[in-house]
């Protein structure tokens, strides 16, 4: 124990490691903590067609039916 605090060696203090709950895991994936749900929309950025969300599916993994880009959430 350097300096007898209690912190023990250097790095081995109080809420390191894991287990601690940092680290900005737990909360989801998007920023903020939170994704947006199984329902609504994807949207091309370039014709604006609109198709509906799959679960499970993120929508810039779709590609537009139309124009062949790779869609975005619709909020």
């Amino acid at each position: 124990m350097p300096q007898g605090d209690g912190t023990g060696p250097l790095g081995q203090g109080p809420f390191t490691g894991r287990g601690s709950g940092r680290g900005g895991r737990g909360r989801g994936r998007q920023p903020g903590g939170f994704g947006l749900g199984p329902g609504g929309e994807c949207i091309c950025p370039q014709c604006n067609t609109v198709v509906a969300h799959q679960r499970g599916i993120p929508c810039y993994e779709h590609r537009c039916p139309q124009c062949g880009q790779p869609m975005t959430r619709k909020d």
